[in-house]
Order: C-alpha cells, then sequence, then structure tokens
C-alpha cells in the first residue's frame, strides 16, 4: 500500500525541485528526471510479476493496471533519454511538466476510486496545456483549444462518476458492475465514453491532436499525445466497457461505429497533409479507431487486440514521432516539400523510422499486424451472433490500414529517398545525437521484437492475464496464413534474380516524349492530390479546412452568437437595466403563484 504513495509522490516532489532549479543547472534538471524515470520504470518491472495488494478502496492494482504501469515507467524513460539534447528553453519547466505528468498518469491509473482518478485525470489537462505553451507564442491558441477539449471533457467525466453514484450507490470500481438498462445508466456510459474518447483522441474529439503538432515540441507530441494520452484514454474505455458497465449491444454498435468512422475519417486527412508532424498526428488519431472496434467487439479475441493494439500504438507513434523531432533538428523542417535524400545522412533515423512506418502500415512480421489481426478475428467471432454490420467494420479497417501504408510511401519517399529539395543544405545534415537515436532505436527494435514473438511475450504475458477467457489456440490460428504470406515472399524473392534480365539498357527519363530535365524534383506530396478531386472527398476535405467538422469551433460559434446577443442587451443605459429587473420579478412573481 505505502509503496503506491511513493510512486505517486517521488515523482511530484522531484517535478517541484526541478521547476524550482534554475534553468543554467540544465545537467543536474536532466539527472533529476532521468533518475525518477529509471527508478519508476525499474519499479514497475519489479512488480509486474508480483504487484503489491493494496488496502482499502482507494486504489486498484490488477493486471490492466500492470500493464498501463508499464507503459507510462517506458516512456517517461524514453523521452527522458531522447529529450537531453532536443530541450533547449525552460529546461526547467520542461522536466517539471514531465515528472508531474508521471505522477498524475500513475495515480489515475491505480485509482480505483472514481473521485480520486478525477483528479488525477485533471492534473494531466493542466500538465499538458503546460507543457504545449512551451512551444512558444505560436502554441497558445492550440494549448487553448487543447484545455478547452480535453479539460471540458472532465466535466463529462465527472457527470458520469456522480450518475454512478446516484444509481448504484458506489463510486469505487471494484464494486460497479452495471446494466444498461435506463436513460440514467445511458448518460452515464456516454459521459464517461466522452472523456475516454477525448483522452485517447478519438472523432470527434480529436482536433486538438493535428492542432497541436506543429506548434508544441516533439518530444511532448511523442511523449503525450502518442503515449500517455493513448494509455490512459483507453485504459478509462477499457474499464468503462470491462468493469463498470455489462455489454449492451446498442452502445456497443455505437462504438464500433466511430471507431471506424475514426479509421477511415483521420487517415484520409492525413493523406494529403504536406507537414510530416501533421501527417502522423492524423494518424495518431486513426489508429485509435482499431483499439475502440477490438474493444468494442465485445469478445475476447477482438478486447486482446485492441488493448495489443493500444501497446502496439504506443511503441511505433512514439518512435515515429521521434524520427520526426531528429529530421526537424537536423534539417530545421518537418515540410514534405523541402526535404528530400535524408535516407544517407540520417540512416538510424530512416531505418527507425522504416520499421516503426512497416509496424503502422501492419506489415509481418511487425507488431502492428498482429493486434489488427486479432482485430479482425474479434470481428469475425463476433459475425456469428448473426449481426452483419462486421462487414462494414472490417471493411473500413483493411482500406485504412491500406490508406495509412500509402501515406508512409508518400512520407518515406518525400523525406529519406527522394531528391534532396534545393533548399535542404545537405551538407550541413548529420545524424541526430546519439540519446536521440538510441531512443527510436530501442522502440523501432520493439515493433519487431513484439511481432516475432508476439505469443511468448505480448499474448501470454501481457494480454492473457487481462483477459484470460481468450482462446490462444484461436489466435494461433493466424500463424498458418502468416506462414504462406512470408512463404509468398520468400519466393519472390529467390526468383526475382531470375525474372530480372542480365543486360540492361539505360536511357534519359522522358515525359511525352521530350527528355526530362535532370533537375526536375518530382515531389513525394504529390502522389495522392487526385483523390482531393473525387467529389465526395472534395466535400469532405472542404468542410475540414473550414472546420465544419471540428467540433471545437462549432460549439464556439454556437456559443458566440448567444454571447453576442446578450452583449448587446448589455448596453448601459440605466432604464434598460430597470426594465428587464421588472420583467424578472413579474416572472418569478407569476411562476410563485402559480406553484
Amino acid at each position: 500500500m505505502e509503496i503506491i504513495y511513493y510512486l505517486i509522490g517521488i515523482p511530484f516532489a522531484a517535478g517541484l525541485i526541478c521547476f524550482l532549479l534554475p534553468k543554467r543547472m540544465r545537467l543536474l534538471i536532466w539527472g533529476i528526471a532521468f533518475s525518477v524515470s529509471v527508478f519508476l520504470f525499474a519499479s514497475f518491472l519489479y512488480f509486474f510479476n508480483s504487484p503489491p495488494a493494496p488496502a482499502g478502496l482507494w486504489f486498484l492494482w490488477d493486471n490492466l493496471t500492470n500493464l498501463t504501469l508499464l507503459g507510462i515507467g517506458f516512456f517517461g524513460l524514453i523521452i527522458s533519454i531522447y529529450s537531453y539534447k532536443v530541450v533547449d528553453v525552460s529546461v526547467n519547466k520542461y522536466y517539471a511538466y514531465l515528472l508531474l505528468t508521471l505522477a498524475a498518469s500513475i495515480g489515475a491509473a491505480v485509482s480505483n476510486n472514481l473521485i480520486l482518478m478525477s483528479v488525477f485525470w485533471g492534473i494531466l489537462a493542466i500538465t499538458l496545456y503546460l507543457m504545449i505553451n512551451l512551444g512558444g507564442p505560436d502554441a497558445s491558441y492550440p494549448a487553448k483549444k487543447t484545455f478547452i477539449i480535453v479539460g471540458g471533457s472532465d466535466s463529462f467525466l465527472i457527470m458520469g462518476i456522480a450518475i454512478l453514484w446516484v444509481v448504484t450507490g458506489h463510486i469505487n470500481i471494484t464494486e460497479i458492475n452495471l446494466q444498461i438498462d435506463s436513460w440514467l445508466s445511458t448518460c452515464a456510459f456516454l459521459c464517461l465514453i466522452c472523456a475516454s474518447f477525448a483522452k485517447a483522441g478519438a472523432m470527434p474529439l480529436h482536433t486538438w491532436i493535428p492542432e497541436i503538432s506543429e506548434k508544441a515540441p516533439v518530444s511532448v507530441m511523442a511523449f503525450l499525445p502518442a503515449s500517455l494520452d493513448k494509455l490512459l484514454g483507453i485504459y478509462l474505455l477499457a474499464r468503462v466497457c470491462l468493469n463498470l458497465f455489462s455489454y449492451h449491444e446498442s452502445l456497443w454498435f455505437l462504438l464500433r461505429l466511430l471507431g471506424s468512422i475514426t479509421i477511415i475519417g483521420a487517415v484520409f486527412l492525413a493523406l494529403i497533409q504536406h507537414n510530416m508532424k501533421k501527417l502522423l498526428a492524423y494518424h495518431a488519431v486513426s489508429q485509435v479507431g482499431y483499439m475502440v472496434v477490438g474493444i468494442a467487439s465485445g469478445n475476447p479475441i477482438g478486447i486482446c487486440g485492441g488493448l495489443f493494439h493500444m501497446i502496439n500504438n504506443t511503441i511505433y507513434k512514439c518512435c515515429l514521432f521521434l524520427g520526426a523531432g531528429s529530421v526537424e533538428k537536423q534539417a530545421g523542417t518537418t515540410d514534405l516539400d523541402n526535404l528530400g535524400g535524408l535516407g544517407k545522412i540520417l540512416p538510424l533515423t530512416f531505418f527507425s523510422f522504416l520499421f516503426a512506418s512497416f509496424a503502422i502500415s501492419g506489415i509481418p512480421p511487425f507488431n502492428g499486424f498482429f493486434s489488427k489481426w486479432m482485430i479482425y478475428q474479434g470481428l469475425i467471432e463476433a459475425a456469428k451472433n448473426g449481426e452483419p454490420s462486421w462487414i462494414l467494420w472490417i471493411t473500413m479497417a483493411l482500406v485504412g490500414s491500406g490508406l495509412t501504408l500509402a501515406s508512409f510511401m508518400k512520407i518515406i519517399h518525400a523525406v529519406f529517398l527522394g531528391r534532396p529539395s534545393d533548399k535542404l543544405k545537405v551538407q550541413d545534415i548529420k545524424e541526430a545525437h546519439w540519446t536521440m537515436t538510441f531512443s527510436m532505436i530501442v522502440l523501432a527494435l520493439l515493433c519487431l521484437i513484439f511481432g516475432v514473438f508476439f505469443i511468448r511475450i505480448p499474448l501470454l504475458k501481457f494480454l492473457v492475464p487481462i483477459v484470460p477467457s481468450v482462446d490462444v489456440a484461436n489466435i494461433l490460428n493466424l500463424l498458418l496464413p502468416l506462414a504462406l504470406l512470408v512463404a509468398g515472399i520468400i519466393l519472390g524473392m529467390l526468383f526475382y534474380p531470375l525474372l530480372v534480365p542480365r543486360k540492361r539498357r539505360i536511357t534519359e527519363p522522358f515525359i511525352g516524349g521530350e527528355i526530362q530535365n535532370q533537375n526536375m524534383r518530382p515531389s513525394g506530396t504529390e502522389f495522392y492530390n487526385p483523390v482531393k478531386e473525387m467529389r465526395f472527398l472534395q466535400t469532405m476535405y472542404r468542410a475540414s479546412e473550414k472546420k465544419v467538422l471540428d467540433l471545437y469551433e462549432v460549439l464556439k460559434s454556437f456559443t458566440l452568437y448567444f454571447t453576442e446577443g446578450f452583449r448587446s442587451l448589455h448596453s448601459g443605459i440605466l432604464g434598460t437595466y430597470l426594465t428587464w429587473i421588472l420583467f424578472g420579478m413579474v416572472v418569478l412573481l407569476y411562476l410563485f403563484i402559480k406553484w
């Protein structure tokens, strides 16, 4: 029991110390953050197989908590190592906010009392706002928008907890398992889902992630929207669906629908982006859809797949953002039009980014393939109940995976393989500092290890303890199609030398019968411009540009409309105020007499 207080209190106290230290003591501040991160990760590794048994009803440490805490400790350590050479300004504030975020994340993950969880949840909204603001004056508006969306969703979290208390008389996770059979229980479920979606970044509460991607420090993007926010958002979703409420077909159908829309909608928006970080931000949104669909499938294989994808996504998405940060620091930009040819100059960054790209695209033997396969299996299992919509969910998930691969073909070409831009000073670029490349390499290798050894490590160590009813033998059925797929790739590689002609004729490249200018540079950003011209997608893209689909902007316009109306009534004329006072008194008097 006491160890939990230490695990929350130590990073909290260390964060306050870092905040009070002067900026010039950069090495000491980093040393404190790094030491605390090592301590937390080592503690969670130690307690993974034998977690402490919390006394009382305040804290909960089960297998799902175990997995979440291990992720929190690991990504805190990775980001602290990576940030050594990345963070140049506000060093004390950056590491203070990082440690406070770790403390609040641990508190939210181990809280059994829902009110206590909501306190830590609110602290996370504040630290997220503060960390985004470290991006400078331009980050002010995105930070405010993020705080309103994420912080505003906390009010729904509190409302959902209040309804649960009214309906059940309990506020502890272990004491609640509510049947959704009334409008009050439905409201409680939807309120908690709203808080989960806002934190994880699922549609329609996703717009803060692309908004901050270009302004916030890249290490902040890798640490929060790509890692901890995904972990905690899906953690809450899993608690809601697995612990707090019993299965309800209509509401779980709604979750699958929103998850599928998130997959497709975000990946189409990612396809046309010209900024590396914004493209990755939309994919951070899209991947949440797979987790939601998996958990909402309502069967053990799908739930395991959703949780496995949560682990995988945090690994490869963090790696991708760290790769973007390396490119930005060394090349000075993340604009795809102004990059190119960095594969030879930044080889470690390139191969790490390539591994993570394969993983997010679902290419075997990387981890993303196996988690997506389990989600597909879960949807097919759900079809045995006679519900035909599984075809739609699988189709949307497969299309999303294909478009994800297309997006990363674009970004790999534009950044690493294409001809360098004339604006790029290639001679001044060199590989990033070892602390940056080390973090990326570790994450890239995990993408491969969690794929090759997915049965021994992620499945048996992490997932089966959380969902013990899963049929492991059924999951192993995917080994046959995987073996056939790998065999096809190997045969293709064996036959390729036999099919390539020995004599080759080299000619000048030409277009339309004319020799191509050697200075001509095909841009990877133009690959999918025809997509914009499709009528339906063109309408969607225009609506997105005008922020018609941005729930925040819509509600802001709606609020300002009424605000302007009320503002016009405040004319400053005493007679007008007296008239409104008299009118109000008459209305109140009428209601008093009537009742």
